[in-house]
Parts: structure tokens; C-alpha cells; sequence
């Protein structure tokens, strides 16, 4: 029983994505661990294309395949390894146990099929009610996220960008999951809308004791929501820690380098710090540190081996032979 307890609710073990493109071996996803426990949100951050997306279809197991292959590791879902499971069973824990709030919700979204059929499809599937259950469901779910009832028969493109993604999040939230893996979900609207939508997940996730991924370029919704944050480069976490060692306390010159790029009103700067260069090419990762060819820091030693993601504190981890001297 003890040893049940100890298992982590979410576990990410070691994990390589690839991809095979134009017959090139694309590097997605890099010998990745994580674990999240039950009611918690981890923030997932780091620059387009350093492998946050494959990391949550991963878990959900709807990589295209091909290009998409694992080719190591494990997900386990307390304790059961949801790479190894049959089509059938992991039909059963999509939408139920693990759902998804994807990035755009112009295409989550099917533009002929009314938004209240679209919730409630999952509810009928997963929770083996009648129809009108599994609508009534859905209504419910649709004036939880701020949407009348009334517009349960209306078609995606009679809706808002803003109340698409309110749909999208209805839809993930039906059968009241366990996890929550949240792409993006509000990179596409304006302020204003941004912090409701934001709002409205972190109310529904306390009423549901929901665990969550957020998949986010913004560090004020890291800070809004997340307990825990890994920051991603090019495939590998290269920093990890709860909200305050990561904020208060980055280590890798990567985390550091997206601090600097973030605007503060308390700074009197005519302009910011970005990250020099660019992300490395995936198919042609750096032999030693995939940082290292921008990184200030570096030395001959970072070109030439891969670093290890070493304990500083706490829980606070980070890949980088040279942290500290930046400071």
C-alpha cells in the first residue's frame, strides 16, 4: 500500500520522440522526465519547436505516425505505462482520464457538427449515459465556461475566437479528467479574454482536483497558474523547479536569457535583452550542450559532451556545467 502511494500520478520517464522528414531524423524530443501529482500544473516553456507539443500528444498518444516515433521511455499513469496499453484501452482513458485543450481552437473544433453535439459525443462515449443525459451534460458544461445554454444547437463559426476556445475548453473538461494537457490555450486571444479563459480553467481544475501541463511562451501565465516549471530547448529540460527557484532563482543562462527578453515597468531600459542566435537545427542537434553555440557562457567543455541535469536545491534542477558565473 505504501509503495502505491509513492508511485507518482503522472510520470514521464526518459522519453525520445523523432521524426522522419524528407529523410532526416529530427531530434523532437530528447531523453525528457517529468512528474506531476494530482491537483498540480506544470508549466512547460521554451521557444516554437523545442518540443513541448510532442511532449503533451505524447502522453496522449496521437502523434502521426509516421513521421512521429517513440523510440524510448515511459508514461505512466499511476504506476500503468500508457505507451504499452492496446488501442482499445487507451480509447477508454482520451477524453475521460487525460484530455486536451489544443492551441487553436479553429481547428479542434469540427465546423459542421453543432458545439453542443461536440461535448457532449465525449460525455455519451466515456460516461455511458442516454442521449439527453449526455446533453443535458454538455449544457451544463457550456454555461460552466461562461457560454448560454441556449447556443448549444449553434455551429463553431457562429462563435467568437474567444468563445471557440471556451467551447474547446467544455469539451476537455466534460468527463471531468484526471490530467489536463493545456496547449497554449490562450495564445490566440486578447487580453481581456486571455485572463477569463485563464480564470476559468484555474476554477474548474480546484472544483476538479484536475492535475494540469501548461504549454505556454508566457511567463506571467507560468507565474499565474503553475506550481512547478521545466524549461524546454531543443528537445532536453534544461531547467526545472517550483514557481519560486525558477522566478527567483534561474540558473540556466537559457531561463535567464527569457527573463531578460520580458518587459518590466520597473526598469528604465531602452530596450530589451533577447536570446542571440537561433534554435539549433533538430536534425543536426550540437554534439555537447544544444545551448551552447548561443549561450555567453560557454567553454570548450560544453561544445565537446552532454551535460547532466544536476540537483542546485529543493527541487530545483539545471543543465549547465557553468551556472553561477553569469551572476
Amino acid at each position: 500500500m505504501t509503495e502505491k502511494q509513492n508511485v507518482p500520478f503522472l510520470e514521464v520517464r526518459d522519453l525520445v520522440v523523432h521524426y522522419t522528414s524528407e529523410g532526416k531524423e529530427i531530434h523532437a524530443v530528447n531523453n525528457v522526465s517529468l512528474t506531476i501529482e494530482k491537483g498540480q500544473t506544470l508549466g512547460l516553456v521554451g521557444e516554437t519547436g523545442a518540443g513541448k507539443t510532442t511532449i503533451a500528444k505524447s502522453i496522449l498518444r496521437i502523434l502521426p505516425e509516421p513521421p512521429a516515433h517513440v523510440d524510448q521511455g515511459a508514461i505512466l499513469l499511476e504506476g500503468r505505462n500508457l505507451l504499452e496499453l492496446p488501442a482499445q484501452e487507451m480509447q477508454k482513458i482520451r477524453g475521460k482520464r487525460i484530455s486536451m485543450i489544443f492551441q487553436d481552437p479553429m481547428t479542434a473544433l469540427n465546423p459542421v457538427m453543432r458545439v453542443g453535439e461536440q461535448i457532449a459525443e465525449g460525455v455519451a462515449l466515456h460516461e455511458k449515459v442516454s442521449r439527453a443525459e449526455a446533453e443535458k451534460r454538455a449544457q451544463e458544461m457550456l454555461e460552466m465556461v461562461g457560454i448560454p445554454a441556449s447556443r448549444y444547437r449553434d455551429y463553431p463559426h457562429q462563435f467568437s475566437g474567444g468563445m471557440k476556445q471556451r467551447v474547446v475548453i467544455a469539451m476537455a473538461l466534460a468527463c471531468s479528467p484526471d490530467i489536463l494537457l493545456a496547449d497554449e490555450p490562450t495564445t490566440a486571444l486578447d487580453v481581456t479574454i486571455q485572463a477569463q479563459v485563464l480564470d476559468i480553467i484555474k476554477e474548474l481544475q480546484k472544483k476538479l482536483n484536475t492535475a494540469m501541463i501548461m504549454i505556454t511562451h508566457d511567463l506571467g501565465i507560468v507565474a499565474e497558474v503553475c506550481d512547478h516549471v521545466a524549461v524546454i530547448y531543443a528537445g532536453e529540460v534544461v531547467e526545472f523547479g517550483n514557481l519560486e527557484e525558477i522566478f527567483d532563482h534561474p540558473a540556466h543562462p537559457y531561463t535567464i536569457g527569457l527573463f531578460g527578453s520580458l518587459p518590466d515597468i520597473n526598469s528604465d531600459v531602452e530596450r530589451l535583452s533577447p536570446i542571440a542566435g537561433m534554435p539549433p537545427d533538430p536534425s543536426n542537434l550540437p554534439k555537447g550542450c544544444a545551448f551552447s553555440p548561443r549561450c555567453p557562457y560557454a567553454t570548450e567543455e560544453c561544445s565537446r559532451q552532454k551535460i547532466g541535469l544536476d540537483k542546485i536545491d529543493g527541487t530545483h534542477l539545471c543543465r549547465c556545467i557553468n551556472r553561477g558565473k553569469e551572476e
